[in-house]
């Protein structure tokens, strides 16, 4: 019957929406600003697209973004049992699949990423590398937060299999491995990893970091191997940017000074006016790496404060969210995601400054289905997140009558207690699951 489609069409929206509205408000802006500004920025591509007869990268771009949108839409459906029980399992799987999928059909792209390649498409697993790392690290504490030698276990095994596939899928690409480094450290910190382990963890990195350092910096260079060479090059010139090069490394320095410089400039001409841009068309990486510059070139200062916004929202309103959990698993993925996508995003800006001379794209904003995809996903699970037991606990937050509640302690939040376990779906969870008469479909 009409009614019935009707009601059930009302029903599978309801369920969509049904989670914190302000990350769909704030997911549909990110996509709006990505389409406005990579269409812009892309346009050098465009042209070269329409030269060879190839896809027009535009186009390209905003059917990116559209599979982002139902990934997003398919994630924010899982119910309270798939989120805790099977997406940890599917990741896990995914990433040993990423694993020999990129040693069979991999291949290098500019020399410093591994891209899988099949069909017409290109995937780069590193981009997928950041969900398991915020799934597992709140898997491994849901169903324990005390200090013992499990806990220690459970975080030796994360931190292994995190290095493992770090390096199986970025070996060759430092700064995304310094990242992933960084905040790796920070949110095991965030989700209260046992002190012994954080300690080792900080000297076997700093550790690390010297060696490598020393490696680079003392090694003859017949004995650097990958893109060893292009890393030593670029401390040398933190250290001493005016240092004589020759041969190849000069042009090498030569190409890498001109996209700084372009980057600068683009900053330096704030204000041009949308669609504008000049520095466009002389950077390689204007729609990915030096998106936000370009920004600022064509829209100002707005510009300049709305892409950092963005991201402090996304970062305010997962904090927020994650106080308001009951439940330790989703109040940690809700974290995770949080601090993930905004580093990144702090990672680009630093770029376009001139501080750093290699940078990440922009989550959701620059040019990439790989990094559209993954980041449409974590938003995805976040809302799911969001919308498990939502309507009980905004009713505890509203009570009908005027007796006013005790306050927490200072320095306790909703998520320190009273649950700290997610190893069984509570019951009044799965009622939330539940599908209507008509309409609810369980993913």
């Amino acid at each position: 019957m009409p009614s019935a489609e009707g009601a059930q069409r009302k029903d599978w929206l309801r369920n969509v929406f049904a989670g914190n509205g302000l990350y769909w408000l704030l997911y549909l802006i990110l996509i709006i600003v990505s389409m406005v500004t990579v269409s812009s920025a892309i346009s050098s591509e465009y042209y070269k697209a329409q030269a060879h007869g190839s896809i027009n990268p535009q186009l390209k771009h905003a059917l990116m973004l559209l599979l982002g949108v139902f990934a997003a839409i398919f994630f924010a459906r899982i119910s309270a049992k798939n989120l805790r029980n099977l997406l940890p399992r599917l990741s896990l799987l995914a990433m040993f699949g990423l694993c020999f999928a990129i040693y069979a059909l991999g291949r290098s792209t500019n020399g410093a990423e591994r891209w899988i390649h099949f069909a017409g498409l290109t995937l780069q697993p590193a981009e997928f590398l950041r969900l398991f790392i915020v799934i597992w690290g709140a898997h491994i504490t849901a169903s324990d937060t005390t200090e013992n030698p499990n806990k220690l276990r459970a975080y030796i095994g994360y931190a292994i299999f995190v290095g493992g596939f770090a390096l199986a899928f970025a070996s060759s690409n430092l700064s995304m491995l310094v990242i992933y480094a960084i905040f790796f450290v920070l949110y095991c910190w965030t989700l209260r990893a046992p002190k012994k382990f954080l300690r080792w963890l900080v000297i076997l990195g700093i550790g690390g970091a010297t060696l490598f350092t020393s490696y680079l910096l003392l090694a003859p260079e017949s004995m650097l191997i990958g893109r060893s060479v292009t890393w030593r090059n670029r401390i040398h010139r933190m250290i001493e940017p005016k240092q004589p090069t020759d041969g190849a490394t000069a042009k090498f320095d030569a190409d890498e000074r001109h996209q700084e410089e372009m980057g600068r400039m683009a900053v330096a001409s704030a204000g041009r006016g949308p669609g504008k841009s000049k520095m466009r068309d002389h950077l390689p990486l204007a729609y990915s790496d030096y998106l936000y510059a370009t920004i600022i070139e064509e829209y100002g200062i707005f510009g300049l404060l709305l892409i950092p916004g963005l991201y402090i929202a996304w970062m305010l309103l997962a904090y927020r969210e994650a106080r308001k959990q009951t439940n330790i698993y989703r109040s940690n993925l809700i974290k995770g995601f949080g601090i993930l996508y905004p580093l990144q995003a702090l990672v680009n800006m630093v770029v376009s400054s001139g501080l750093i001379t290699t940078g990440q794209p922009l989550p959701l904003l620059s040019y990439g289905g790989s990094s559209v995809l993954a980041s449409s996903i974590a938003i995805g699970i976040t809302i799911a997140a969001s919308r498990v037991d939502r309507p009980k606990r905004q009713k505890q937050a509203t009570p009908c009558d005027n007796t006013p509640h005790p306050e927490e302690p200072e320095g306790v939040s909703s998520v320190d207690h009273p649950l700290t376990s997610d190893e069984a779906i509570t019951s009044d969870e799965l009622r939330q699951e539940q599908p209507s008469a008509q309409s609810q479909l369980s993913i």
